[in-house]
């Protein structure tokens, strides 16, 4: 028994110092993996590229959990003809975590649990001469192996990108934080639009800045991205000048745009890029909450003389893909100001708690499929209910519509703020009801209207605007109704054919000359219903 005891002994004390000497071994060439790693991370690092310089503070490295950690790391990308730093990237950490090794050696690919980039801040100078068809065939030659990512993380980043020619602020955002799930890059892939899969995404960012171009920005206070919904808030587009500046800027007339929207919501949505050459965007809902639009004109700067489309041509011409089932407006307002003349007030047209529901606004399906409809309803000039139905297929290239309005009791009167410093003209009298419908296209259109309306007159202003020109208001007002009681059924009609559009000018102005038309039959004409 002493014997046998006395074995067992000896055999485990054995097995302790095995399993001590395979530990230590473990140990000894884990740190000499680590340090081995380290050295070869540096000469890699250090010789990265001719174009590309990476600096940082310190290299943690793992073998045994397959983790790098860069402590500190600043990444300057240089021009190859230049020298100067295009794009330069400083964090806080780089880390690399839970690479496989055995999908390296066995698989031939490149698998990590996660890539973290920890306080990103990131500055990139915008070059638009730059051929990006070299950095393209840089990034294609740089996989040697398929990737597999289980999470790419952005941690508080910051982004700001410059335009080389002036150095001006072309984008800024701050308080970046995202996540790629799955993310799968094949060789094969890598000339695709988008060379690589993923499963689902998660990206927030706070107070952006995109110049959209010359004389407008676009400004977003928070944003919150992922596979399910988009959400963004305090949207906003400006002219960078004010009204006079711009006037004194532009050549031809250029709107300026003032533009804010609560906040802004996308359901069920999708992107992508389809048969690799056309990329498309489809939602079954957008809503968005008091959008607020202000528009100036100022009528003193020649006209912009190019041709204007109407919106199915400008959807049908798109250069991607875009499939909205539904979109709504909720609460909205819309103001419009002319000037024509030294008055600072100008001519101004109102449009509030506007509703709006749009159907099917796609360019993806085929001619007859489907129509793209509009409905409204809003308050025009304060107290006037206003109701609109408006109809066209994207996809008729004779570009089509109809468009039919019902407008409730309006007091001449509050048309006179326009009619005034625009018209030369008063108005006087009460509208009680107000229907037309107005078929067209992209050539001609007619409208057919009928209307309600009580002690209606017309004054003709002298230069100036101030006074009555008593011999033209005495003279036109001879060939107008007084109202429209004198019919049997209370309603004056009116008609318009072969109202040819101005197209230089906006729908809306293609609008207003079939109302004009319709309304100057309606009360000079016999008023009888065609």
């Amino acid at each position: 028994m002493k014997a046998y005891l006395y074995l067992m002994d000896n055999r485990l004390k054995k097995g302790l110092v095995i399993g001590s000497l395979v530990l230590l071994i473990l140990v000894i060439g884990a740190l000499v993996a680590n340090v081995i790693i380290k050295n070869r991370l540096k000469e890699g690092l250090n010789n990265f590229s001719e174009t590309i310089k990476v600096e940082y503070q310190d290299i943690h490295v793992n073998s045994l959990n397959g983790s790098v950690g860069l402590i500190g790391p600043k990444i300057s990308v240089l021009g190859k003809t230049t020298n100067k730093i295009n794009v330069q990237i400083r964090l806080k950490e780089l880390s690399i975590n839970d690479f496989s090794y055995w999908d390296y050696f066995f698989n031939d690919k490149i698998n990590v649990k996660s890539i973290s980039f920890d306080q990103p801040q990131i500055i990139y100078h915008h070059n638009s001469l730059v051929n990006l068809k070299s950095s393209q065939d840089s990034f294609e030659g740089s996989f040697k192996k398929d990737v597999e990512i289980g999470a790419i993380k952005i941690i508080n980043g910051h982004l700001s990108v410059f335009d080389v020619a002036n150095d001006s602020l072309l984008l800024k955002s701050e308080e970046i934080n995202a996540r790629v799930n799955a993310v799968v890059i094949k060789k094969s892939n890598l000339k695709d639009k988008i060379p690589f899969a993923f499963q689902d995404y998660h990206l927030t960012y706070n107070n952006m800045f995109y110049k959209l171009n010359d004389y407008e920005n676009l400004f977003v206070s928070q944003a919150n991205f992922n596979a399910d919904f988009y959400k963004i808030k305090n949207v906003s587009i400006k002219t960078k000048y004010s009204k006079e500046a711009l006037s004194k800027k532009i050549a031809v007339e250029r709107d300026h745009f003032d533009l804010t929207i609560d906040s802004l919501l996308v359901n069920n949505h999708d992107f992508g890029v389809k048969n690799d050459s056309a990329f498309y965007f489809k939602s079954d809902q957008i809503n968005f909450y008091q959008p607020k639009l202000i528009i100036h004109r100022d009528k003193l700067v020649v006209d912009n003389l190019n041709y204007r489309s109407l919106y199915s041509k400008t959807l049908r011409n798109f250069n991607f893909g875009i499939a909205l089932s539904k979109v709504y407006l909720n609460n909205a307002t819309v103001v419009y100001t002319e000037k024509v003349n030294d008055d600072p007030k100008g001519g101004r047209l109102e449009f509030s708690n506007l509703n709006a529901e749009i159907n099917n606004l796609s360019n993806t399906y085929k001619k007859n499929e489907t129509k793209t409809t509009i409905h409204i309803d809003a308050i025009f000039m304060k107290n006037t209910p206003l109701n609109v139905q408006w109809d066209f297929d994207v996809m008729d290239n004779s570009d089509e519509f109809i468009f039919k309005a019902d407008i409730g009791a309006l007091d001449a009167n509050h048309m006179n703020q326009f009619m005034e410093p625009n018209l030369n003209l008063r108005l006087n009298g009460i509208i009680n009801k107000n229907y037309f419908t107005i078929n067209g296209n992209d050539l001609t259109s007619r409208i057919d209207l009928k209307l309600q309306y009580d002690n209606f007159d017309i004054v003709i202003l002298k230069k100036g605007g101030k006074e009555k020109n008593k011999l033209l208001s005495g003279l036109i007002n001879l060939f107008v109704s007084k109202d429209s009681k004198n019919k049997s059924s209370e309603f004056r009609h009116g008609h318009g054919t072969n109202i040819e559009r101005d197209k230089t000018k906006s729908v809306f102005n293609y609008l207003w000359l079939n109302i004009k038309a319709g309304l100057l039959n309606a009360m000079t004409g016999d008023g009888e219903q065609n």
